[in-house]
């Protein structure tokens, strides 16, 4: 069910009114404010707090009309830094432009204060991460890092967090890539920036677009170097049947794909995809441009030779998984 009430504040715009001061007359102006305020009855709680983090960059600012009857307006100025240009490439992301990316850093084992980040996720509450289970196969990580861009350099802007638990999905089968979900609590509250804020999460079947971003610091190319800096790329979603007969060789996959996921690859000819590195990491949409908002709408699962033409990776449907995600995070099971 969808409302709104509407308030008028002013009268129109008048040219030509006239206020006695001393030694004459001023002319002032009157403009029509006219303010809205939309509601949705019955709303998903991960829709509720998708527009309580989007309020985090908005700056308050004031103006006061010259009336007879001053009225002191407020109205938010959002400063973000998103990039609506369509990307076919892998090319660096804008500094804040991701502020919900997240890197799992595991411990070293030769220096257990120094870490591997090697699985990224979404930051999706002010203290849990969502990504994929099979990041955790080989050993839990220990410590999420956000508002990271520069990996080699330190800005002030990024936050080490340590890990306090981790839950994964219950029906994660650990040799096939199935339910590949996994959410992390955070030992603390992130405190929320321009630089670090949670994204939304897309909550039904239906996508408006076929086309997604996705983002990490994973392999630049098949068994190159890490990224140093936080990477995006555009891919465009396919039918379930053309993974199912691209990776029809892998036993882990031999049942096909699952309705919790998702067929996504690189756009015609171009040599784009995920890589390693990248798993757990978020396929995005931006859904509010002057807010800058993003909806996670899939996590990097299962990839084959990224780097490659016509490549394609499978990745996990955060909508299939909506009722387990908010009942983990703000319901009665949250982590």
């Amino acid at each position: 069910m969808f409302c709104a009430v509407c308030v008028l504040r002013s009268a129109s715009r008048v040219n030509k009114a006239m206020l006695p001061v001393q030694g004459g007359t001023r002319r002032i102006s009157f403009v029509l404010l006219l303010f809205c305020v939309c509601c949705v009855a019955g709303e998903r709680i991960s829709a509720q707090k998708c527009n309580e983090y989007r309020k985090v960059i908005a700056d308050k600012q004031s103006v006061i009309f010259l009336t007879i009857d001053p009225i002191e307006i407020t109205y938010d100025v959002y400063n973000c830094s998103n990039d609506l240009q369509l990307i076919v490439g892998g090319v660096e992301a804008k500094y804040g432009e991701f502020p919900h990316q997240a890197m799992l850093g595991f411990p070293l084992e030769a220096n257990p204060r120094k870490f591997d980040f090697k699985c990224g996720g979404s930051l999706i509450s002010e203290q849990h991460v969502l990504t994929a289970a099979h990041c955790f196969a080989h050993g839990d990580p220990t410590v999420v890092r956000l508002g990271e861009y520069d990996i080699s350099t330190l800005t002030g802007d990024e936050e080490q967090i340590p890990i306090e638990r981790i839950r994964r999905h219950p029906d994660y089968p650990s040799k096939q890539p199935y339910n590949d979900i996994a959410l992390v609590r955070l030992k603390s509250p992130v405190r929320l920036s321009k630089y670090i804020r949670p994204a939304c999460l897309w909550d039904t079947e239906y996508r408006n677009t076929t086309k997604f971003t996705a983002t990490g610091f994973g392999h630049e190319e098949f068994g190159g170097t890490m990224s140093k800096v936080l990477r995006k790329v555009q891919l465009a979603e396919y039918p379930a049947e053309d993974c199912a007969e691209q990776f029809r060789t892998i036993r882990r996959l031999r049942a096909g794909l699952s309705a919790g996921q998702m067929c996504v690859g690189s756009i015609g000819d171009e040599i784009t995809d995920t890589c390693q590195g990248d798993s757990g990491g978020p396929l995005q949409t931006l859904t509010y441009q002057k807010s800058c908002t993003y909806h996670i709408v899939g996590i990097t699962s299962v990839g084959g030779a990224c780097g490659t033409r016509k490549s394609k990776a499978i990745y996990t449907k955060v909508s299939h998984y909506i009722d387990w995600i908010e009942d983990n995070v703000w319901g009665p099971n949250a982590l």
